[in-house]
C-alpha cells in the first residue's frame, strides 16, 4: 500500500456519509457506500464495484487480452438484464437493445452476477466457446437461478437484435446463448471469509483471459485489495469529485458540525474499530508516511494558520499547520521551534521512562536557546548584554521530574539511601524506592548548534571523562579543507565562555564550572554527511540515539524518511496541548501509531 492508500481511507473515514468522494463517469460513490472499504465484514457495495470496473474500462490491455476483445458489464445493467428474464422487456427495452447491440463488437462479455445481499460471482459470455462460464470464490454451482434470468433477459435483446434489418457484422458463433453450455471454471473454494465476494469478483474481471486466471489470486491478496481499492477509487486520474486526498483541507472539519445525536458515540467506536481493523494491519513507518501525505495535501490558507502541536512547559512553543507542512519539504532547512519541541519531547519521554523503571537519567539535552543567547557571529563590541540569569534558565533542569541540576556534584554512593537517590552523576531525584545504590553513573549535557545558514551541529560534553564530542553532519566548507578541526574552535571556545557562566548560577562548585575548551575533544568521524537542509533533522537524531558515548545509527532509506520520522516524534508528543485542534480523523491514526509503537 502507498502513502495515498492510507490517506485515502482516512478520507473516507472523516467525511461525511453524504460526501461524494468518487465521480469517474457517470458513476457517483459517497463516503457512506465506501465504508464498506473499512470493514472487512462489509460486502462491497454496488457502486463501489461499479467505478472500479470503470477503472478496469481506461486501461487498454484489460480491453483487449490476446487480441480478445472483453466487454465489462456494471452491476446497474446486470440488474436490469435479470429483471428483462423474469418479467420480460421493460418501458427501457430500447435503450437495452442499444447496449446489448454493443456486445456483439467483443468476444467475452463479462457480467457480475449478485445472489441478492448474499454473494457476488462473475458470468462470461465466452462467444468462442459457445459456453457460458463461472467464475465463483465460494463454488456455489447449486444456485444459479440468478444467471439463468440475466441469461433469459440478454436472450431476449439478442432475439429484438435477430429480427432487426440492419445486423451489425459479428464473430459469434450464434446468438442463441440460453442453450450455451454452463462450466464452472473453479473446483475449490478460494474465498476463506463470508464477505469479499465482491473483490474476488473485481480480480476476477481484471485476470480472467478466456481460459484461465492471468494471476492466483489468494485471500491475503483480496484482504489487502479491499484496502487497496480506496487508495485506487480516490485517486483515480478520472476522478472528478472534489473531495480527494490531494485537495482535500482537512479531516473531519468542525466548522459545519451539527448537534451530536444519542447515536454519535457509538457511530465513532465503530467507525473507530472499523479504522482499527485496517491500521492493525500496518506498519508503524507506512502509517506514519500516509500521515505526512495527508499532511503535505492540506491546501486551505485557513488550515494552514491553525496550531497542532504546542507546549508551554518550560515556555510556550507552537506549531502550525504551515510549520509542520515545512518539515517535509525537502529543500528546506529545520526550523529551530520545531528542534526545540522534539527536544523538549525526548527528555519527557526520558523522564517518564527513568519514572516507569527507576532507573538513571544519562542525558540532559539543551535547545537552541542556549546557543542563541550567545550571540555567537557577533563581534564582541556589538553583542547584547549578556543576562546571565536568563542564559542560567537555558540549562537549568526540565519540568517533569524533582531533580536539580544546582546541586550537580561528583557523588559515588555504595550504601542504599533511604529517600534520596542519586542518578546520573550529579542528579538528585525523589524517587519512592525505599533503597538505591549507584556507582559511577555518568551525567552528559548535549549542546546543538545553530549556525547562520540554518545548519546544525552536536557538542556533547561527557562530565565524568570530561571529553567533548563533535557530531557534524553537514559538508566541509571549502575554506577548511587544509585544517578540517579548526572549523570548530571558535564555537567551542563560545561553549567554554558561556557556559560556566551560566553553571556558576545553575550549579556552583561543579565540573560544568571547568574550562571544557581544556578537556579531550573527539570529532566522530562515522558522522553521515547530508545536505545542509538535513543536518538539523539528523541532529535530533543523534540526540535522541546517543548512547554510552556511542552514536548507533539506524538504517534509513533516505532524506525525507527521517524528516517523516522526525514529524511523528512531534505529534505523538504526549504534552501537546492543542491535541484537540487535530481533526478527528488525524487523532485516531496517531491512536493507531502509539498503539502500534506500544
Amino acid at each position: 500500500m502507498t502513502d495515498l492508500d492510507y490517506c485515502a481511507l482516512i478520507t473516507i473515514e472523516t467525511s461525511l456519509e453524504s460526501d461524494i468522494l468518487v465521480k469517474i463517469d457517470d458513476i457517483f460513490v459517497t463516503q457512506s457506500q465506501l465504508s464498506c472499504l473499512l470493514d472487512p465484514k462489509k460486502f462491497l457495495n454496488d457502486d463501489v464495484i461499479s467505478a472500479y470496473i470503470c477503472c478496469i474500462k481506461y486501461q487498454t490491455h484489460l480491453q483487449s487480452r490476446n487480441d480478445v476483445k472483453f466487454y465489462l458489464e456494471n452491476p446497474f445493467i446486470s440488474v436490469i438484464l435479470k429483471r428483462d428474464g423474469k418479467f420480460g422487456v421493460g418501458q427501457d427495452g430500447n435503450h437495452m437493445t442499444k447496449i446489448v447491440r454493443n456486445y456483439l463488437k467483443h468476444e467475452m462479455i463479462l457480467i457480475p452476477i449478485n445472489i441478492k445481499e448474499t454473494h457476488w460471482y462473475l458470468a462470461i459470455i465466452n462467444t468462442q466457446k459457445c459456453e457460458i462460464q463461472v467464475l465463483d470464490s465460494l463454488c456455489w454451482d447449486s444456485n444459479r437461478g440468478d444467471l439463468a434470468d440475466t441469461l433469459q433477459g440478454l436472450q431476449f435483446h439478442l432475439d429484438i437484435i435477430g429480427r432487426q434489418q440492419n445486423l451489425i457484422s459479428h464473430n459469434w458463433k450464434d446468438l442463441q446463448v440460453i442453450s450455451w453450455i454452463i462450466t464452472e471454471q473453479l473446483q475449490e473454494p478460494i474465498q476463506k471469509d463470508g464477505s469479499s465476494c465482491g473483490l474476488f469478483m473485481l480480480k476476477f474481471m481484471e485476470y480472467w483471459t478466456g481460459d484461465s486466471l492471468s494471476h492466483p489470486i489468494t485471500q491475503e491478496d483480496i484482504n489487502c485489495f479491499r484496502y487497496k481499492l480506496a487508495g485506487i477509487l480516490l485517486c483515480w486520474k478520472r476522478n472528478t469529485a472534489q473531495t480527494t486526498p490531494k485537495n482535500i483541507s482537512l479531516l473531519g472539519n468542525s466548522d459545519d458540525q451539527k448537534e451530536p445525536k444519542a447515536t454519535d458515540s457509538l457511530l465513532e467506536e465503530t467507525k473507530y474499530q472499523s479504522l482499527m481493523s485496517i491500521l492493525s494491519k500496518i506498519s508503524e513507518n507506512e502509517l506514519i508516511g500516509g500521515l505526512c501525505d495527508y499532511i503535505k495535501s492540506i491546501n486551505c490558507l485557513e488550515t494552514l494558520e491553525e496550531v497542532w502541536v504546542r507546549n508551554s512547559k518550560p515556555y510556550s512553543i507552537s506549531l502550525t499547520v504551515r510549520k509542520l507542512q515545512e518539515i517535509l519539504k525537502e529543500d528546506l532547512p529545520m526550523d529551530c521551534d520545531c528542534l526545540n519541541l522534539v527536544i523538549r519531547k525526548f527528555m519527557f519521554d526520558e523522564i517518564q521512562m527513568m519514572k516507569k523503571t527507576k532507573g538513571t537519567i544519562s542525558k540532559h539535552y539543551l535547545d537552541t536557546r542556549f546557543w542563541m543567547i550567545t550571540d555567537y557571529g557577533r563581534h564582541p563590541n556589538f553583542r547584547k548584554k549578556l543576562d546571565v540569569d536568563q542564559l542560567a534558565e537555558t540549562v537549568c533542569s526540565w519540568p517533569g521530574v524533582n531533580y536539580s541540576v544546582s546541586r550537580c556534584k561528583l557523588v559515588r554512593h555504595h550504601f542504599p539511601i533511604p529517600i534520596l537517590a542519586i542518578i546520573a552523576t550529579s542528579l538528585l531525584v525523589h524517587v519512592n524506592a525505599l533503597a538505591l545504590v549507584v556507582t559511577n553513573s555518568i551525567l552528559q549535557i548535549l549542546i546543538p548548534i545553530v549556525q547562520f545558514n540554518k545548519t546544525f551541529i552536536l557538542f556533547i560534553l561527557n562530565q565524568d571523562t570530561r571529553t567533548v564530542y563533535i557530531l557534524d553532519p553537514t559538508p566541509l566548507d571549502p575554506v577548511y579543507k587544509y585544517n578540517p578541526n579548526a572549523r570548530y574552535v571558535k564555537k567551542l571556545l563560545c561553549i567554554a565562555e558561556f557556559l560556566p557562566k551560566a553553571m556558576s548560577k545553575v550549579c556552583p562548585g561543579s565540573r560544568w564550572s571547568e574550562d571544557v575548551f581544556l578537556w579531550c575533544q573527539i570529532i566522530l568521524s562515522d558522522v553521515p554527511i547530508e545536505n545542509r537542509e538535513l543536518s538539523g533533522y539528523l541532529v535530533s537524531l543523534f540526540m535522541c540515539i546517543w548512547k554510552d558515548e556511542e552514536l548507533r545509527l539506524p538504517i534509513l532509506k533516505d532524506g525525507y524518511e527521517l524528516r517523516k520520522q522526525f514529524m511523528a516524534q512531534l505529534l505523538t508528543y504526549k504534552d501537546n496541548e492543542c491535541e484537540d485542534n487535530l481533526p478527528a480523523g488525524v487523532r485516531d491514526f496517531l491512536r493507531c501509531i502509539n498503539a502500534t509503537q506500544s
